[in-house]
């Protein structure tokens, strides 16, 4: 099992005249056996794009909040203020959830964890920052870098929201 890395052009690029430029793509899956590669290609990233099954949310809701506050403490993504993306996939189904839901559920979810390894790990012994603002409920507006929740379903090509954060934050 490894991390899948290409390089692309995006479907709105192709009527383009005049220089498309690729865009380097790495896919490191949630899997927890690849969570320590995410590391390697953290410090290189113009942005993460963090997917979320919209369709069967609840059900990995947990794990998903465990990896996103995971990814939103490490000081190489707060020091580079390096965007993150939350992309809820799989809208177009009549049983996913809204990403309104899912931003919800969460931060409510990121907020449990904040509170529950502030209480375990006051010693500072890992490279995590301090996520949010002390006292107060977790939001995403609260953290240094832009995190963005957006919806689609790549299945279907529904995926204009991932296109455009990447343009924004990838150099041309």
């Amino acid at each position: 099992m490894d991390p899948n890395n290409d390089t692309f052009v995006l479907h709105s690029e192709l009527e383009r005249k005049g220089k498309v430029k690729p865009v380097h793509v790495v896919d490191v899956p949630g899997h927890a056996r690849l969570k320590p590669k995410l590391d390697e290609f953290l410090p290189r990233a113009a942005g993460v794009v963090f997917v979320v099954d919209a369709q069967d949310f609840l059900s990995s809701m947990q794990a998903a909040a465990e990896y996103l506050y995971d990814i939103l403490t490490k000081a190489t993504v707060v020091k580079k203020r390096i965007p993150v993306l939350i992309f809820c996939n799989k809208t177009d189904k009549v049983t996913a959830h809204s990403k309104e839901f899912i931003k919800k559920q969460l931060e409510k979810e990121v907020n449990k964890l904040r509170e529950s390894r502030n209480a375990i790990s006051s010693a500072d012994i890992t490279d995590e920052v301090e996520l949010g603002v002390p006292g107060e409920a977790f939001n995403f507006s609260q953290c240094q870098n832009k995190v963005t929740v957006a919806e689609g379903a790549g299945l279907t090509g529904n995926v204009s929201a991932v296109e455009q954060f990447i343009r924004e934050h990838v150099r041309a």
